[in-house]
C-alpha cells in the first residue's frame, strides 16, 4: 500500500513538473512564485513578450521586474539574475543603485547578498543588430550555498525618494 502511495505522488509530481529531487528531500512545501495570469507584459519600449517559455517568465511591475526561473540547480559559482525597470537608463546609470538578497525560508541560514549589480547595455535578440536607443537591464549573481526554499528580494532606488521592491520565491535543488 505504501509503495502505491509513493508511486502515485511521484507520478503526480512528474505530471505537474515538480522536480523529483524536491520530493526526495521533503521540499514539497516550498511555495515557489508562479507565472502571473495574465502574464506580466513589460512596457512597450522593451519590445518583449510577457513570457519567454514554459520555464522562465517575467514577474513584477513596470517599476521593477525580473526574468524568473523558479526551480534552480545548486551552482556554487552563482546564478545570474536579470532585472529591468522603466526607470533604468543604461547610459546614465552604469552602476545601478540596487541591492539583492536571498533569505532561506525552510531552514535556518544566513542571508546571501549579491556582491554587485551591473548595468548592461540594450537588450536585443542575437539575430538583430544592437540598437543603442533601446533600454538596458541590470544584472547580478547570487551564490546560494544550500538546496532549499529561498526568497529573493531586490530593492532598486532609481531616484532619491523612490524605491522599487520585488520579491519572489525559488526552490534550489542539488
Amino acid at each position: 500500500m505504501r509503495s502505491r502511495i509513493l508511486f502515485f505522488v511521484l507520478a503526480v509530481a512528474l505530471l505537474l513538473g515538480v522536480p523529483r529531487a524536491s520530493l526526495a528531500e521533503g521540499n514539497h512545501t516550498c511555495a515557489v512564485t508562479k507565472a502571473p495570469v495574465p502574464p506580466f507584459t513589460p512596457p512597450r519600449r522593451w519590445g518583449t513578450e510577457g513570457s519567454r517559455d514554459g520555464e522562465y517568465f517575467f514577474f513584477g511591475s513596470p517599476g521593477l521586474w525580473a526574468l524568473v526561473h523558479n526551480y534552480w540547480r545548486l551552482h556554487l559559482d552563482g546564478t545570474k539574475l536579470p532585472y529591468f525597470s522603466e526607470h533604468y537608463e543604461w547610459k546614465n546609470e552604469p552602476d545601478p543603485r540596487m541591492v539583492v538578497v536571498a533569505r532561506r525560508l525552510d531552514a535556518p541560514a544566513g542571508l546571501v547578498w549579491a556582491d554587485w549589480v551591473n548595468g548592461a547595455g540594450p537588450s536585443h535578440r542575437y539575430s538583430e543588430p544592437v540598437d543603442p536607443t533601446k533600454p538596458g537591464f541590470m544584472v547580478t549573481s547570487l551564490q546560494i550555498p544550500t538546496a532549499g526554499c529561498w526568497e529573493i528580494t531586490a530593492r532598486y532606488t532609481p531616484v532619491r525618494g523612490k524605491v522599487e521592491i520585488l520579491s519572489y520565491t525559488v526552490l534550489v535543488v542539488p
